[in-house]
């Protein structure tokens, strides 16, 4: 079976005037109406300046009922981890248990390492904040507390209850499931030695794989997904337990060069840096129906479960129905 989910685009209010937040928004409680099985928004502080995920997703719990939440994906090292769960946890209590955490530390750019240093952070040490936050994530959800010694984080009896409460800030959810991201290929960081950290991690600290950026190899998704399973496998784990899902941007058009057309200037505005020298195709497909499905069949067959999907359009909602209404049917 494959899943669809739509990121809800939280950077583009700031940059399309016709994709108001209201729009935003609408679009996201309409997602599910139109077949979509979650919603996704994403995250980042100076870089690529954008709508906060949790103000978002508090506000997409209320309007929707059935589809999965979640972040695609947050920097959880910008985040204190207390803080941070309390604003999960209350987000769990507030959409009934639909939430999913997308995390990873951020991209090994300068845009990212400006972010932990405005917040007095050590960019260097984003890997192991990154690890330690998701074993504090686990330890509270499992015990409700936290008692924890690491070289980041130390912890002693912390927890959210001080006596009159009659119920714990907790989720509903026994765990909330935790997508780990990596995408060592995508940043020219694909050694061996990279890409079996980053198994570990997704299979001792995580519940799935979430990827982005490898849209035009899928034998890359493939080896970098067999390294998951050659892990789970050789450490005690059933890799079937680790959900996989692939973040990326498609065009729909009939027309299939207005189709690269719409990618293209979308690329350029969302990614004005990163776009140069670069082959579009790296970012995501674009063509017509048959085109887009033919490109999902290709990287379920490689390991992906489910497709969490950008549009790269100025016209979301077209985007999003079209989508919708000729490419979901085939699955």
């Amino acid at each position: 079976m494959v899943e669809f989910g739509i990121n809800i685009n939280n950077r583009e209010p700031l940059l399309v005037e016709s994709y108001t937040v209201e729009r935003m928004l609408d679009l996201g409680e309409a997602a599910g109406e139109n077949g979509f099985d979650s919603v996704w928004v994403g995250d980042s502080l100076l870089d690529r300046p954008r709508l906060e995920p949790i103000s978002l997703l508090g506000n997409l719990a209320a309007r929707t009922d059935d589809v999965k939440l979640g972040t695609g994906c947050m920097i959880t090292p910008l985040r204190h981890p207390v803080q941070f769960l309390q604003a999960w946890n209350s987000l769990e209590m507030i959409s009934d248990g639909r939430m999913e955490l997308g995390a990873c530390m951020g991209p090994p750019t300068p845009g990212c390492k400006e972010q932990y240093e405005v917040l007095d952070l050590d960019y260097r040490k984003r890997a192991k904040m990154l690890e330690e936050q998701l074993e504090i994530f686990k330890q509270f959800w499992r015990e409700g507390e936290l008692n924890y010694d690491g070289d980041i984080y130390q912890f002693d009896d912390v927890d959210f209850r001080r006596g009159p409460e009659i119920r714990d800030l907790a989720p509903v959810q026994e765990e909330p499931p935790i997508l780990v991201v990596s995408n060592p290929a995508h940043h020219d960081s694909g050694s061996d030695d990279v890409i079996n950290r980053a198994a570990k991690r997704i299979v001792e600290l995580g519940d799935g794989w979430m990827a982005a950026g490898l849209s035009d190899a899928p034998e890359e998704y493939a080896r970098q997904w067999q390294s998951i399973v050659d892990y789970a496998e050789a450490n005690g784990h059933d890799p079937d337990d680790v959900h996989t899902t692939f973040q990326v941007t498609m065009t729909i058009d009939d027309d299939t060069d207005a189709a690269d057309e719409k990618m293209d200037e979308y690329i350029q505005t969302y990614y004005p840096q990163l776009y140069k020298g670069k082959d579009p195709a790296e970012w995501g497909p674009s063509g017509d129906a048959n085109d887009l499905i033919e490109w999902i069949e290709e990287f379920h067959e490689s390991g992906c479960e489910e497709f969490i999907i950008r549009f790269g359009g100025e016209d979301q909602f077209e985007q999003m129905e079209k989508f919708a209404d000729e490419v979901l049917p085939a699955f």
